[in-house]
């Protein structure tokens, strides 16, 4: 009766060693969604907040402190790189591809776009200029090259343009799982206001 108890504790101990690994990986997995998906949230406010932040500032006295600060204020985005510039996917409200942005190096970064609207007529809106937050200056990417310039006539006009700010991040999983597809780890958040700054 006593070696049968010890040979059926043993049995349940070996049992729990093989299965508490899968079973620890399905708890974390689970936490990571969880985690995902905040981090997926907390970048679209971000987005958000950065939108309101830009569409009230003037090219004369512009400022990306100010919208960058509102994007870090978020929960959860205190860690994100402010310095890296996204590169939106064309030069149309259309992008290109799908997310409509990426970064320039990296895994995260901050984009804000001007989109003229007054050639709607003709196509979509048209990118007008860009705010670097890398290089902190109006100007415009062709590849990976800056190119620093003021805003043209018509740009950053209250009512006649769309101010575009993206936010991507990469979520840092607890397992090694989600590594298998790790590209879907990278999140974006965009939003899109009316510019409502005085000139």
């Amino acid at each position: 009766m006593r070696a049968r108890r010890r040979g059926t504790s043993g049995q349940t101990i070996v049992e729990f060693a093989l299965v508490a690994p899968l079973f620890l990986l399905l708890v974390f997995s689970t936490i990571d969604f969880g985690g995902y998906f905040s981090s997926r949230l907390a970048v679209e406010e971000a987005a958000r907040a950065g939108a309101r932040a830009a569409v009230v500032q003037v090219s004369s006295s512009y400022s990306g402190s100010a919208i960058t600060g509102a994007i870090t204020a978020q929960k959860g985005m205190a860690a994100l790189t402010t310095t890296v510039d996204c590169i939106w996917q064309g030069t149309t409200l259309d992008p290109d591809s799908y997310p409509p942005f990426k970064p320039l190096t990296g895994t995260s970064c901050v984009g804000i776009w001007y989109f003229d609207l007054m050639n709607e007529t003709s196509g979509p809106p048209t990118l007008c200029t860009e705010w670097s937050v890398a290089h902190s200056a109006f100007g415009s990417y062709s590849g990976s090259t800056w190119t620093a310039a003021t805003p043209p006539s018509g740009c950053v006009v209250p009512q006649e343009d769309i101010v575009v700010v993206g936010v991507g991040y990469q979520y840092r999983p607890l397992t090694p799982m989600p590594t298998i597809v790790s590209g879907a780890l990278t999140t974006y958040g965009e939003t899109q206001l009316m510019e409502e700054g005085t000139t």
